[in-house]
């Protein structure tokens, strides 16, 4: 399995979400067609191998893919064959390797869905090696490149993905995916200008992205470019106008910079998308709490929509969401809650910054004073 949200997905919490064919999605690999395997016509291989490639043009199970590897390892190694047979068993076992690699990862996405974590990580090894098999076996193949480089990632080897990413680009110049993917990465590593180059050559050839004007944003908003930032987030919500993760991105944003009532109307938008998102709910009733627009306070608002975003996050909830769910307590007038509440966020984390935050707004609420944004 791969993910969490490499493209599309990896790493999405800090923005870091990873492509592989492109995903956002469930996890989907760089997936390449069986006719990629058709023989060219300047080819002669015997009848049996000629049948034979039908099977790949409905093959879809880690079965069938063994299959296929079973009977061209047999073809490749047998030395009466002529070698055009023998060199297209080869080219058509490393499709088949990194297709059962992208089978094996599909199947271990699902056991991560129901708990099976063991079962999931052993698969995940698995398609590890069937990728890195597709890949000696003809190292031209830049999609089985892609999936190792995304499994590399997912797995801290920074620099074994970069590598790959590089090699990807190097067979494939012309693929967005690999771009995006390795700005992921240099982001990650606070890379920022590398990081930039990359996504924006990711939004050269795929401009209707909305992926990768997020990561340009994210880019832009780290090297302190807010404006360019905000306008790229802007352009994400426009090319994907039902995703809930771009309007919170640049509702996010305007919270970030004081753009109040921008921020006020994406996140109504994103509420409409999906009332359930934790990271909506967490960061819009933050802004209800703690807004210095009297306008945009409402206690008892902040109050529904922090609870809200208790129920959905993960257990046990974490020093983040009950600081929000304190200041939406204190908002509402609710101080002794408020203290309790940010007492259970102090013993939940040993972050020296956070601690400190968190100490600073309990002081608060002992005196009866709620938590204010500064002015921007």
């Amino acid at each position: 399995m791969i993910s969490s949200a490499f493209k599309h997905c990896l790493w999405s919490g800090s923005a870091v979400v990873f492509l592989f064919c492109e995903m956002s999605s469930p996890v989907v690999f760089s997936q390449e067609p069986a006719n990629s395997n058709r023989k060219s016509d300047r080819v002669a291989v015997s009848a049996d191998l000629e049948s034979f490639y039908s099977k790949t043009e409905s093959a879809s199970t880690v079965a069938d893919y063994t299959s296929i590897l079973d009977f061209c390892r047999n073809v490749a190694g047998d030395r009466t064959r002529s070698r055009d047979d023998r060199e297209y068993a080869r080219s058509l076992m490393s499709w088949a390797a990194n297709r059962r690699g992208e089978a094996r990862s599909d199947q271990a996405g699902i056991m991560v869905r129901n708990q099976q974590l063991t079962e999931a990580e052993n698969l995940d090894a698995l398609a590890r090696k069937d990728f890195e098999n597709a890949i000696q076996l003809d190292n031209t193949r830049w999609r089985a490149h892609h999936n190792l480089a995304i499994t590399q990632a997912v797995q801290g080897e920074t620099q074994a993905a970069l590598d790959s990413f590089a090699q990807v680009i190097r067979l494939n110049p012309e693929y967005p995916n690999a771009y995006f993917n390795r700005g992921e990465i240099l982001f990650r590593a606070n890379q920022y200008e590398a990081a930039l180059l990359d996504y924006e050559k990711g939004i050269q050839l795929a401009p209707d992205d909305s992926s990768a004007f997020s990561g340009r944003a994210h880019t832009l908003y780290a090297l302190g470019k807010t404006k360019e930032a905000l306008a790229d987030y802007a352009k994400a919500m426009e090319l994907a106008p039902q995703s809930v993760d771009a309007a919170t991105e640049y509702a996010d944003t305007c919270q970030a910079l004081g753009n109040w009532k921008d921020a006020a109307t994406a996140y109504q938008k994103a509420m409409q998308l999906d009332g359930k998102n934790a990271r909506l709910l967490q960061n819009a009733a933050w802004m209800m709490a703690t807004c210095p627009d009297d306008f945009y306070r409402n206690g008892s608002s902040a109050l529904e929509t922090a609870q809200m975003a208790v129920r959905v996050a993960s257990a046990p909830a974490s020093a983040q969401v009950l600081d929000v769910l304190a200041a939406a307590q204190a908002t509402a007038g609710d101080f002794a809650s408020a203290q309790s509440t940010i007492a259970e966020a102090l013993r939940s984390t040993t972050d020296p910054v956070l601690r400190s935050e968190l100490q600073m707004r309990g002081k608060l609420y002992q005196r009866k004073k709620v938590y204010v944004q500064p002015k921007r």
